[in-house]
């Protein structure tokens, strides 16, 4: 039976009202004038920053940068940026109230999220209609980083966010790039890049801490202190934070604590380093039944299901300004990973399951980049290039135990992998004209040798050549053209390889990238916006064998094109001021190229993404109020494309979901040296059911009506 099926007359309703906005839209991207919006601090930063101009525009990249430096540029995305790319600023994060960090990346258009734990734990993010072979499966096609560092246990080996070392608390703002990022970033960037940006070093010795609490009775504590004195510099950042969730079983513990630090050794040279732990400790819910979700959305048959992670991370950047023109980086990270789920089994076992599996990962990353900026003019061509080495080293064990109700363990698996992963790169920015135009290209090449404790091993090796070329046309001083196009590719991750006799054919799994658009920005800061059409062409995708066990097939092609529209801006023009929108509307088509499948759609993928928000700010009071929402329209669960829900829950077409949610709060300066923080949310404001429906997992209900507050102060000395 279809569970929940939504109105046809109000779905066709939103998805003419989607196309309407979207012809509107191009209209007015072609005919309006605008300039940049003028750069402002965030009132969040406004005790930590130095009240001066600030350059526009989102640094291209940010590797462990630490600084006011980073801050200073968070001001939005420059007008002639080659790729589609947004920014969640500064006081987005602060005041987006959401469940856990993934909800937040909803602000930009073609990211669609899949709920699992209802925590910071196990994110499923998907960007472009992109997933992973059976749904979103853990983010394994977005490369997601915190300040230019990958964030994946094994970028190469292991790129999916289980055991995800970043919570929202530590979260300043974040760079969403759609496109044009394959050459900096390396592998796994097939449908985007997401770079988390933490809080920056504060100039003056500066005290912040800010508690949340809602009524699933999820509790955060997010405390930070440091300063900068002389050279030095430092921040100290602790998070802690448990709840229950929206589910039974669904309790959990998680931990974050960092410490950076900057140090000018000279006028030209100067170090960061960053320290960081993480500890994840959470119940699963796990998948329902079609009876157990009718009966009981918020019931949990698998009590003995559980995950735990841990990881400790350090990086390191030396900079070293030779001249003016000239800048040499040496950037280095090194993290150490155990991650482990413990399931019942078999699947659906109720309270008695036959065995608990545990599934432990450890692994560490090495990995050291020099690279080299340098900037001049060659005639009327302004120059900027950019050329980096990195080396990159995985160490992996894929292990399997048993452990039975006599309290006996058996041992099933213990393969162990080892990933050497070397990259060159080089991209040049040619600016002349109203032209920029970006050639780059990137080699990659990876080694992987496995072995099992049957002695069996696998040694294979992948050597690629990824170009990319992209430019952007200033049509007017307030609207520009961008086109890109771009390659990315990921090796064969450890999960996928079966250590066998049998024979495999798993290639790297490669993707062209097309991506056409134009942004503006109005002189009043009326509207700002960015229109985008893409094409995503993936090929070599690897998929279990459905009739031999541990056997890979070459599942062939996937296509995956739409079109996404991003507008923000303030209303004061209008009369109206005090308020600011933002809202994005994206549609997207991903499809089978070949095989069995070809012509069905692949798991997960939504054709319309919408999203909204308003916020209204009481005059120079401090008190603002704001409501936001997205629409998801329906996704099946499996390459079959299964329309009905079967019994198991396990296959079926997921239907659409419309979220509302709204916020009040104030940020008030109570003097020179203090500064207030208070904030009430109120989450899907109508109690509307939705949920997924996730390939051999069951069904995963969505978040109901929830209310929560928090209350933040920060002193600066």
């Amino acid at each position: 039976m279809q569970l929940s099926p939504p109105c046809c007359a109000r779905l066709a309703g939103v998805r003419t009202l989607a196309a309407t906005g979207l012809v509107a839209a191009m209209g007015s991207l072609l005919s309006a004038e605008a300039r940049q919006t003028p750069p402002t601090v965030p009132p969040e930063a406004s005790a930590q920053l130095p009240q001066e101009p600030v350059p526009p525009g989102i640094p291209e990249v940010i590797v462990s940068e630490t600084s006011l430096e980073a801050a200073e540029s968070l001001q939005g995305v420059t007008l002639t940026n080659t790729a589609a790319r947004d920014l969640i600023s500064p006081e987005e994060v602060a005041e987006a109230g959401t469940l856990n960090l993934q909800e937040i990346l909803r602000r930009s258009p073609s990211v669609h999220i899949s709920e699992e734990t209802g925590s910071d734990s196990l994110p499923n993010i998907a960007i472009r209609g992109v997933t992973g072979n059976d749904g979103i499966f853990r983010s394994v096609n977005v490369a997601l980083f915190a300040d230019g560092i990958p964030l994946a246990g094994g970028p190469y080996g292991a790129p999916g966010a289980a055991g995800f070392p970043l919570l929202m608390e530590r979260v300043y703002a974040i760079d969403i790039q759609r496109g044009g990022g394959a050459v900096r970033y390396g592998p796994n960037n097939v449908s985007g890049i997401v770079n988390f940006l933490t809080r920056p070093i504060p100039t003056e010795s500066t005290l912040y801490t800010r508690f949340a609490y809602d009524s699933f009775d999820n509790g955060a504590n997010y405390t930070s202190y440091g300063g900068t004195y002389g050279p030095f510099g430092f921040l100290l950042e602790s998070v802690y934070k448990d709840g229950k969730t929206y589910r039974d079983h669904g309790d959990y513990t998680l931990q974050n604590y960092s410490l950076k630090t900057r140090y000018e050794h000279t006028e030209h040279v100067r170090s960061f380093l960053q320290l960081e732990f993480f500890d994840d400790d959470s119940d699963l819910s796990d998948g329902l039944t079609l009876a157990q979700y009718q009966a009981d959305p918020s019931q949990s048959t698998s009590l003995q299901n559980r995950f735990t992670a841990n990881q400790k991370r350090v990086n390191y950047r030396l900079e070293w300004e030779t001249s003016d023109q000239t800048q040499l980086d040496l950037i280095t990270y090194y993290y150490e990973t155990e991650r482990t789920f413990f399931l019942g089994s078999p699947l659906f076992y109720g309270n008695s399951p036959n065995y608990i599996q545990a599934t432990p990962r450890p692994m560490n990353t090495f990995a050291v980049q020099p690279q080299l900026t340098h900037r001049y003019e060659l005639g009327d061509v302004d120059g900027s290039l950019l050329a980096g080495l990195r080396y990159q080293h995985e160490n992996l064990t894929r292990g399997v135990y048993r452990t039975f109700p006599d309290g006996s363990e058996t041992p099933i698996s213990d393969d162990r992998f080892e990933y050497q992963a070397g990259s060159a790169f080089v991209q040049n920015d040619f600016i002349f004209g109203d032209w920029k135009v970006t050639p780059g290209i990137r080699f990659e090449a990876v080694d992987i040798q496995a072995e099992n404790q049957s002695g069996l091993s696998v040694d294979r090796d992948f050597t690629e050549v990824l170009p990319a070329i992209s430019a952007s046309y200033l049509i007017r001083p307030t609207v520009a053209l961008y086109a890109n196009v771009q390659t990315s590719f990921q090796p064969p991750a450890a999960n996928t390889i079966s250590i066998t006799p049998n024979p495999q054919d798993f290639e790297a799994q490669y993707a062209w990238m097309y991506e056409l658009g134009t942004r503006l920005q109005s002189n009043d800061g009326a509207i700002a916006a960015d229109l985008a059409l893409y094409q995503i062409d993936y090929s070599d995708r690897l998929e279990p064998d459905p009739d031999q066990f541990g056997v890979l097939l070459n599942s062939g092609r996937s296509r995956h094109r739409g079109i996404e529209l991003a507008v923000d801006g303030h209303l004061a023009p209008a009369g109206l001021a005090g308020v600011s929108y933002w809202t994005t509307v994206a549609y997207n088509q991903s499809e089978y190229e070949n095989g069995d499948f070809e012509g069905n759609e692949t798991p997960g993928s939504p054709h319309w993404l919408l999203g909204w928000g308003a916020r209204y700010e009481f005059g120079g009071t401090g008190l603002f109020a704001a409501v936001d929402g997205y629409f998801v329209d329906e996704a099946y669960s499996d390459r079959e494309n299964t329309g009905e829900i079967n019994a198991q829950g396990t296959r079926g077409e997921r239907p659409s979901a419309t979220i509302w949610n709204a916020h009040t709060g104030l940020r008030r300066q109570l003097d020179a040296r203090v500064r207030l923080e208070v904030q009430l949310d109120v989450r899907n404001i109508f109690d509307e059911e939705y949920f997924d429906v996730r390939a051999g997992r069951g069904i995963y209900p969505g978040a109901p009506f929830a209310y929560g507050g928090s209350l933040g102060l920060l002193f600066t000395f």
